[in-house]
């Protein structure tokens, strides 16, 4: 017994490590290469290395997605990948499960993959850990303004198979310590900073819901909910939210007490602020309601 159990130890110590030194280290980093490339065309990607560290733990390092030159900096940047392929889970459950982790910028992604077959698809689920959306440039370029904070959540997406494969999501997100810059000035602000945003996201293919939306920012507080449809052309997407807020004093700051501020702040005590947010996702317009020829007011008298 103590023979068959030597052999095959050493049988697996021999495959392992033939499995170590024939890893085909450039041909992988090639072919990560193309399927990013497939799957965001708009890119040009280029991957630094990939490496088969014991046991069968995959690293891939420095993952850059540019939008011109090379010699500019990346638009989207993944220090690190790493997978782990859990094999007794895979054994039990009868179907391929890794663990992973991406790092970007001081954050991190990580959780767990599983993939059934064809047939009954798969499942990714994962938490984000304040990742830096200043560290991420290709958000800012698709939305056409600056979007700052750190993105925190959990998040998990259904792989269907291939006779409905568009993937199904629905996550919990937050940000925080933020702002978010106007392309037209909201009562003299130009930007709208946030402590914390949140939102449940769920939906399909290039289609999602939000709800539970809240927002605290020093201007004021808010809830909101709406619905994102996005386009492969981000110009081309469309947005459409509504909910209200509660302003605070720093909303009105650099506005004169007139009449209109007044009659404004008066029946803003009775009912929050609200709005809507509809249009071109990189140029939405903003209407408020019943409030929009006083808002309208006040906007002139700022002029």
């Amino acid at each position: 017994m103590a023979t068959i159990l030597g052999y095959a130890f050493y049988g697996t110590g021999i495959l392992v490590l033939g499995l170590w030194l024939l890893f085909p280290a450039e041909t992988v980093r090639r072919t990560l290469e193309e399927r990013l490339g497939r799957a965001w065309p708009d890119l040009h990607w280029r991957v630094e290395g990939v490496a088969l560290k014991l046991p069968f733990n995959l690293t891939v390092r420095a993952i850059n997605g540019y939008g011109g030159q090379e010699t500019e900096a990346p638009l989207v940047r993944v220090e690190r990948l790493m997978v782990q392929p859990d094999l007794p889970a895979s054994v039990s459950s009868r179907a391929l499960q890794a663990g992973y982790r991406l790092e970007v910028g001081k954050g991190s992604v990580a959780g767990v993959a599983r993939w059934q077959g064809e047939r009954d698809g798969g499942r990714i689920e994962g938490t984000i850990r304040e990742i830096g959306l200043a560290a991420v440039p290709l958000i800012n370029r698709w939305l056409g303004r600056t979007l700052q904070g750190a993105m925190s959540g959990t998040f998990a997406v259904e792989l269907r198979p291939a006779s409905s494969p568009e993937p199904v999501l629905e996550a919990q997100i937050e940000l925080a310590d933020g702002r978010v810059g106007l392309q037209r000035p909201i009562l003299g602000h130009r930007e709208l900073p946030f402590t914390k945003a949140t939102a449940r996201v769920r939906g399909q293919g290039l289609r999602y819901e939000l709800d539970r939306g809240a927002i605290a920012s020093p201007l004021f507080d808010g809830r909101f909910a709406g619905k994102v449809a996005l386009r492969p052309d981000p110009g081309q997407g469309q947005i459409e939210v509504q909910g209200v807020v509660d302003p605070k004093d720093k909303f009105f700051k650099g506005l004169d007490n007139t009449v209109n501020l007044q009659a404004f702040r008066l029946q803003l005590k009775d009912k929050p602020l609200s709005f809507s947010i509809t249009g071109d996702l990189t140029g939405p317009a903003i209407h408020y309601g019943e409030y929009a020829m006083l808002m309208q007011t006040l906007e002139q008298e700022l002029r």
